[in-house]
């Protein structure tokens, strides 16, 4: 296997050195005709011009004669490289976009090594068992991850979640209705402060509008009106805000506790206007109360001052 590789190597180390000796037989020659005759006191001893021409002329001759007997013992390629329409490029006499075509050769030539690597990667890869284990287990038998449909789940589990909620806290009133089929839109009011919609999907929080407790939660054809938000700008950061927190809390493994929790946190609204912020002490900033709640602690944060 060994001795065709080394012999087309020294072939091709042959001819190399041929076309060589051209190159330099052919610049010598070149460089007697830009000097041209020399004075004849010069050239005691030497040959004349014409005579010298003709001696490069005859070395050139027979160098370019070994050269091409040479590369007829090299094997032609039997790979060919296919470039289409830009093929043409190399015709185009423009010097400028002649470079364009070898640049090109080179690139379909690399494409070809990395197909040829990649395809031997391939054939090396596919023979190695990649699997956690080779004992393959009927389709039956497999264990499979159980799907999650909190998006589908009983009414009665959401109906018992809220109540369970609305008894926690004294303060926050919820009732539920559901005026478009299975899925239950909560109607909070906390204290006299604010009034929210809560629109739920199965068991998950899909999206939170918060208004001020003089506003209402219906439009005047008396549905629950989802998504026109409060006129005034504090409860419209309480509505960004809280819809951050619905995103913050959501946990589709634990979804009673997710709903739990925002609950929780949209409760320590109810001393919006009385709380000071943990970070300035000051009830206003910019003329707004703390409209921020940390999500851990429910520490009270103007927008400015939140960490």
């Amino acid at each position: 296997m060994a001795a065709p590789e080394c012999s087309s190597v020294e072939v091709l180390t042959t001819n190399l050195n041929s076309l060589r000796t051209l190159r330099s037989s052919v610049t010598l020659f070149f460089k007697i005709i830009a000097e041209g005759p020399k004075e004849e006191n010069s050239n005691d001893g030497e040959h004349s011009f014409p005579e010298m021409a003709a001696k490069c002329l005859t070395d050139v001759k027979n160098n370019l004669r070994d050269l091409e007997t040479h590369v007829a013992g090299l094997t032609p390629s039997t790979v060919p490289v296919s470039l289409g329409n830009t093929g043409l490029l190399s015709l185009d006499p423009s010097p400028d976009k002649l470079p364009l075509y070898h640049q090109l050769l080179d690139c379909y030539t690399y494409v070809e090594k990395i197909h040829c690597y990649s395809t031997l990667m391939h054939s090396l890869l596919s023979g190695n068992n990649l699997k956690r284990s080779s004992v393959s287990l009927p389709l039956s038998t497999k264990r499979r991850r159980p799907a999650q449909l909190n998006h589908s789940v009983p009414q009665q589990q959401v109906d018992m979640l809220i109540q369970g909620i609305n008894q926690m806290f004294q303060d926050m009133n919820l009732n539920i209705s559901r005026p478009f089929g299975n899925n239950a839109v909560v109607q909070v009011t906390l204290g006299q402060v604010l009034r929210a919609v809560v629109t739920f999907r199965g068991i998950l929080i899909e999206w939170v509008v918060v208004r001020a407790y003089n506003e209402p939660l219906v439009d005047e054809d008396g549905k629950v009106d989802l998504y026109t938000p409060s006129q005034y700008k504090v409860f419209q950061k309480v509505t960004d805000n809280a819809n951050a927190a619905m995103l913050n809390f959501c946990s589709p493994g634990f979804s009673d506790l997710s709903v739990r929790s925002f609950f929780t946190w949209l409760h320590s609204f109810v001393s919006l206007f009385t709380d000071v912020c943990k970070k300035c002490n000051y009830h206003l900033h910019n003329h707004m109360p703390p409209t921020w709640r940390e999500f851990r602690t429910l520490d009270p944060f103007h927008e400015e001052c939140k960490p």
